[in-house]
């Protein structure tokens, strides 16, 4: 094969008696991919038992040959090529293609007799682009840069657009995207900039395969004058959690937004209703906070918060927002607090009823509803738990009466509860507190049961009391039931049940040998049985006796 222009010549099948050429095909990859090409052989030449293989990537030849000897294959391998034989069908893997990769493969097939066949195959690799090369700023006037580059190379794929990043002296670590793409065909563009920057740009060209690495960064920068801010801080709010003040937030303005010296957010404020704005200037740019001292509760303000630098305050007016000062402790409790006379108290459940409150300016704060809080009476206050009750302010016009319920109580206790109107971050003055006692339970499980004895009729249990015996214990419950596999029998109760609550063992006879069980024991109060624990044995083998 010769290389002529960057083309692939083939040589002519000189003093050959036989030699085929196939036409070439065209195969498009990505980077990165594998590749098989397959080398076309025929098994109607004669004497094709003896062939060998060689393969040429643009004209020069890969030092990769395969024999082909009766049965016996030899693949041989490096690390980017690797070539397989198997019979009549050879293939080459090209590991990982890189744009380098991409060319003419053409292999040659040789008979025994002298004949030859050969194959070509196109291989088109793409591959992400190369960064755009010469990029430079060419002019800059006012708010506006005129860049210009040369085009990046596209590596087997058309370059769709290019993307402009920039930076500013104050952060030159840190890159911007530019908000408009640039089409791919164009290779020289206008960026309008922001007020007082001075900044450099760099280029990302992409293509069907992806982005390539950015370009050098333009050697001359583009400084802009100042202006006045285009626009003023987003999402001001009030938060209501400091009594006695005005707390006021909002967005901090990035430093591409400041457009000039002396950047600061200048805070407005008054009382609804009012006709007289106050303000401060809060100077630290970085800051979205300002509090103002108030001997109010829960009003409702007027605000404004504009950014402006030392040329003046932003081209855009500021929204006026409403908000509230801060919230304090309601100053009405619950009336009327008691049991639910239709509800029979339960082991672990309360139920309790109370007269809604007024929603007026007494909840000083924005009315959530309620908050039920009750202790153990041999506990204190101290330990006491709280459960809040959400209820809306539409719902205390439909329904004069609150409903509620108090779950997860101990049984068989004696407990203190009250309620008390909450706001959003206050809880005001508790109604009068009521005593209730909780009925008996039944027990958690028993505690560590385990086998002391295994013999090849009895086995010897033994266990701790419930942590929660949930009222008085009276004694235990003891079943068994076979076990065949993994299948479970039925559970059979062992008597006489035990009475004793001190009684913590039990000896279970009458068992056969070397047979599975499962026992299982229950606490018990006057209101049942509680949670089952259950051991697995299997009893000891019988010993053969000598007659």
């Amino acid at each position: 094969m010769l290389l002529s222009n960057n083309r692939v010549v083939s040589r002519p099948c000189v003093g050959m008696l036989l030699c085929l050429e196939d036409r070439a095909t065209d195969l498009e990859v990505e980077e990165g991919s594998r590749v098989r090409l397959l080398c076309k052989t025929s098994s109607d030449l004669l004497d094709s038992s003896h062939l060998q293989v060689r393969w040429y990537h643009n004209g020069r030849e890969l030092n990769m040959n395969v024999t082909h000897s009766n049965s016996i294959i030899n693949n041989i391998n490096n690390n980017k090529y690797s070539q397989k034989a198997d019979k009549n069908r050879f293939t080459l893997v090209i590991r990982n293609a890189q744009l380098e990769d991409a060319g003419l493969y053409t292999c040659e097939g040789y008979y025994a007799n002298g004949s030859v066949l050969r194959t070509t195959t196109s291989l088109a690799v793409k591959g992400r682009p190369g960064p755009p090369t010469s990029v430079e700023v060419r002019s800059c006037h006012g708010n506006r840069a005129e860049l210009a580059w040369r085009a990046a190379p596209a590596n087997g794929a058309k370059i769709r657009e290019y993307s402009l990043e920039f930076n500013t002296s104050d952060a030159p670590d840190v890159w911007y995207p530019y908000y408009e793409r640039i089409p791919g065909d164009r290779h020289e563009f206008f960026v309008d900039l922001a007020p007082y920057g001075t900044y450099t740009f760099r280029l990302l060209a992409r293509n069907d395969i992806g982005d390539s690495q950015p370009s050098d960064v333009t050697r001359r920068s583009c400084t802009t004058p100042p202006d006045k801010p285009d626009r003023n801080p987003k999402q001001v709010v009030t938060r209501t959690h400091k009594k006695g003040y005005l707390v006021i937030e909002w967005t901090p303005m990035q430093r591409l937004n400041f457009h000039g010296p002396g950047f600061r957010y200048h805070v407005y404020w008054r009382r609804k209703g009012s006709l007289v704005w106050e303000s401060a200037l809060v100077t630290e740019a970085t800051k979205g906070h300002f509090e103002q001292e108030v001997n109010d509760v829960y009003q409702c303000y007027e605000i404004q918060v504009k950014a402006e630098n030392e040329l003046g305050e932003s081209h855009q007016p500021a929204f006026i927002i409403l908000g509230r000062s801060g919230e304090a402790e309601p100053l009405v409790a619950p009336k009327d607090f008691r049991r639910d006379p239709s509800k029979p108290l339960e082991p672990h459940k309360a139920h309790f009823i109370w007269e809604a409150v007024e929603v007026t300016d007494k909840i000083q704060g924005e009315f959530r509803g309620y908050r039920l809080q009750y202790w153990k009476s041999s506990e204190g206050r101290h330990k006491m738990q709280e459960v809040d009750v959400t209820v809306t302010p539409d719902t205390v016009e439909r329904h004069p009466v609150v409903r509620a319920t108090l779950a997860g109580l101990p049984a068989n206790t004696a407990l203190r509860a009250q309620v008390a109107v909450r706001n959003t971050h206050y809880t005001g003055p508790p109604s009068q507190t009521i005593d209730f006692f909780t009925p008996e339970g039944t027990p958690s499980a028993v505690l560590s049961l385990a086998t002391v004895e295994v013999e090849e009729d009895y086995v010897l249990l033994q266990w701790e009391p419930p942590v929660e015996p949930n009222g008085r214990l009276t004694g235990f419950d003891i079943g068994y039931q076979p076990v065949e596999g993994t299948q479970l029998g039925p559970v059979r109760d062992l008597k006489p049940k035990i009475d004793d609550p001190e009684t913590l063992q039990a000896k279970i006879t009458g068992l056969e040998p070397a047979n599975n069980y499962r026992f299982v024991v229950w606490a018990r109060t006057s209101s049942g049985r509680g949670k089952m624990a259950y051991v697995d044995v299997q009893t000891k083998r019988g010993t053969s006796k000598l007659m």
